[in-house]
C-alpha cells in the first residue's frame, strides 16, 4: 500500500536529513571538509548533533504512524532500567534516552549520542529482567564506546553514504512509510559497525551487567530466542541480530567470558516489579492498538476546591502552614491530584527540592495526562543538578504540551540545553600568556596563594551558543558565601570566555574554598570552585 502524501514527504524529508547528518560526520574540529575519500573525524559535539536530530526524526516519523509508545508507565521502567546501568559508568559525554517502538518484533539499536530504541516485543519476550538488560547493556555498549564515530572514522565514508542513499531512494518512491525509513536507519548503523565493534559491545556488556547486578550471561537466553525464532519461517528478524557475527558463537563467548566476571551490584529496588507491570502494560497497548493508556482526572472534589480556597489566602505569608494544610487534606482526599502539585509548588519555592520533586510525581501519577506535572517535576530535577531525570521528564512534558504555545518553546530549550551544554569544559589559570600555557586562560590551576595576582576563570562554548556568548554573566563567591563580583564574561580565543578576580590586599585574605559560576538566561551553565591559600 502506498504512503498517505504527508508520510511521502516526511520520509523524503527524513531520507534527505539523514544524508545531510552523515555529512556532518566528515567536519573536522576546525570546521573545514574533509574529501569523502578521505577518512573523518566526528567529535563529540558532532555525534551529538547527529543523534539528536535523527532521533527527533524518527520519532516525529514514528509518532505519525503510531508506533512510538507514549505510556509514561512503560517509559519510566525502561528509563530506570537504562540509566541505573549508565549510573555505573562514570561520568558521560551524551545523555541517555530510551524509546519503545510498538512492534512486536525482536529488536533494538542505538544511535549516535545516546537514544536507543527497543521493540515492545523485546521488551514482552523477555523471560527475565536480566535478559532485557543484557540487550540494554549491549546497545549501551555501542554508544559508551562510540562506535558510530569510530566506524566512521576507521570505516570507508562513502559505504555508509550508500547504505543511506539507498534509503533515500526507496523513500523518494512514495512507498515507504515513517516506521520503515526508522527501520533503515536502524540497519545501516548496524551494518557499519564491525565485528569488533560488535564483539567489544558483547565483551562490555558482560561488564557493565556485573555491575548493575545481574550475571554477565544473563544475555544468552536472548541469543537463544533469536535462534529459536528464526528458524521459524514464520517470523521475521532483521538479518544483522543472526549474522553480524553469528549468533551461536557469540552465545558461547558469552557463557565463556561469564566464568570470570562476578556481580557487584545489585538492581534498583523494585524493578522487578516494574518489568511486569511495563510487560502487562505493553501487551494490552499491543492489542488495543493504542501508544498510551491514559488516565483521566474525574471531576474536582468539593473538599479539595475549599482546601485550595484557603490555601490562597496564607500560601504567600506562611507557606510552612500552606504545606501543611496540604498534606492534611490529601491524606483526607488522596486522588485528587491539584494538591501534590500545589504542594509541590510550596515546598519548591521553600528550596526542599527533593520533597517538591515526590509531590509533583504524585500530581503526575494521579493525573498523567496534565503536562504542566511533568514539565515542573522536570525543572525541579534540573534544579537539583540531575540532568538525565530533568530530560526524561521534560521529554515527558513535551509529549503532552499541544499546539507550539509559551511552555512549550520553553521546554524544547529546556531539552536542548541538557542535551548540548553551553559549557563543554572549562577551568581557571593563572593569566600569564607565556609559553606553555595550557589553558586559554594561562597554566592551568586549582589553588592559589594570597600573593598571586590574579585568577582566571575560562570555559569552552559549545558551537550552537557561539554567538551569544556575551550572554553569560560570571559570578565570583568567597568562602563565606558572599558574592564578590559579578560580570559579563569577556571573549577570549574563540570559542572561549573568561572572567578575572583580582587577588587585592582584601580578597587575599579570604583563605578557603572560592565558587564561580556562569549564568546564561538564569541557568547555572557552570560551576567551579578553586583553593586560596595564605
Amino acid at each position: 500500500m502506498a504512503a498517505r502524501p504527508e508520510g511521502v514527504a516526511r520520509a523524503q524529508l527524513f531520507a534527505g536529513l539523514l544524508l545531510a547528518l552523515l555529512g556532518l560526520a566528515c567536519v573536522q574540529n576546525d570546521g573545514s571538509r574533509n574529501p569523502l575519500s578521505g577518512v573523518g573525524t566526528v567529535s563529540v559535539d558532532a555525534e551529538r548533533e547527529v543523534g539528536f536530530r535523527a532521533d527527533r526524526e524518527i520519532q516525529a516519523g514514528l509518532r505519525a504512524s503510531h508506533k512510538l509508545i507514549e505510556d509514561p508507565l512503560v517509559l519510566a521502567f525502561i528509563n530506570e532500567l537504562g540509566q541505573s546501568m549508565v549510573a555505573t559508568l562514570g561520568e558521560q559525554p551524551f545523555t541517555y534516552r530510551f524509546r519503545v517502538v510498538a512492534e512486536p518484533e525482536l529488536n533494538a539499536f542505538a544511535l549516535p549520542g545516546g537514544a536507543i530504541y527497543f521493540n515492545a516485543g523485546t521488551i514482552l519476550k523477555a523471560g527475565q529482567l536480566g535478559e532485557l538488560g543484557g540487550v540494554m547493556a549491549h546497545e549501551i555498549a555501542h554508544v559508551k564506546a562510540r562506535h558510530y564515530a569510530r566506524g566512521v572514522e576507521q570505516a570507508a565514508i562513502p559505504s555508509i553514504l550508500a547504505q543511506l542513499a539507498g534509503i533515500a531512494a526507496t523513500a523518494a518512491t512514495g512507498q515507504a512509510e515513517p516506521l520503515l525509513i526508522a527501520q533503515g536507519v536502524n540497519v545501516a548503523l548496524q551494518l557499519s559497525y564491525s565485528r569488533e565493534f560488535e564483539a567489544e559491545a558483547d565483551a562490555l556488556a558482560g561488564a557493565f551487567l556485573a555491575r548493575a547486578g545481574y550475571p554477565a550471561d544473563s544475555m544468552v537466553p536472548f541469543f537463544d530466542r533469536i535462534l529459536a525464532e528464526k528458524e521459524d519461517p514464520t517470523i521475521e528478524i532483521p538479518p544483522y541480530l543472526y549474522s553480524h557475527p553469528a549468533v551461536e558463537s557469540r552465545r558461547a563467548t558469552a557463557l565463556q567470558r561469564a566464568e570470570n566476571v562476578t556481580v557487584t551490584g545489585t538492581p534498583p529496588p523494585g524493578l522487578e516489579r516494574s518489568f511486569r507491570a511495563a510487560q502487562y502494560r505493553l501487551a494490552l497497548l499491543l492489542e488495543t492498538r493504542r501508544t498510551e493508556l491514559k488516565q483521566a482526572f474525574g471531576a474536582p472534589d468539593r473538599q479539595a476546591d475549599a482546601t485550595l480556597a484557603r490555601l490562597a489566602t496564607i500560601e504567600a505569608s506562611d507557606p510552612a502552614a500552606g504545606i501543611a494544610l496540604l498534606e492534611e487534606a490529601e491524606a483526607r482526599i488522596p486522588a485528587d491530584p491539584r494538591l501534590p502539585f500545589q504542594r509541590g509548588t510550596l515546598l519548591e519555592r521553600s528550596g526542599r527540592l527533593r520533597e517538591a520533586a515526590q509531590a509533583f510525581q504524585r500530581a503526575a501519577i494521579l493525573d498523567p495526562g496534565v503536562a504542566l506535572n511533568f514539565y515542573r517535576l522536570g525543572l525541579v530535577h534540573k534544579e537539583m543538578g540531575d540532568r538525565v531525570q530533568a530530560t526524561f521528564f521534560l521529554e515527558q512534558a513535551m509529549r503532552r504540551f499541544e499546539g507550539q504555545g509559551t511552555l512549550r518553546r520553553k521546554t524544547e530549550e529546556q531539552l536542548h540545553r541538557l542535551s548540548f551544554p553551553v559549557v563543554s569544559r572549562g577551568g581557571f589559570g593563572d593569566g600569564e600568556d607565556a609559553p606553555g600555557a595550557d589553558t586559554p586562560a594561562g597554566h592551568s590551576r586549582t589553588a592559589f596563594r594570597a600573593g598571586d595576582e590574579r585568577v582566571v576563570w575560562w570555559a569552552w562554548i559549545a558551537p550552537s551558543y557561539a554567538g551569544r556568548r556575551a550572554e553569560i554573566e560570571v559570578r565570583w563567591f568567597d568562602p563565606s558565601g558572599a558574592l564578590v563580583q559579578e560580570t559579563p564574561a569577556d571573549s577570549l580565543r574563540r570559542p572561549t570566555v573568561g572572567s578575572t578576580l583580582e587577588l587585592d590586599a582584601t580578597r587575599s585574605t579570604r583563605h578557603g574554598i572560592w565558587r564561580v559560576e556562569a549564568f546564561f538566561e538564569d541557568d547555572v551553565v557552570d560551576r567551579r570552585t578553586f583553593r586560596l591559600t595564605p
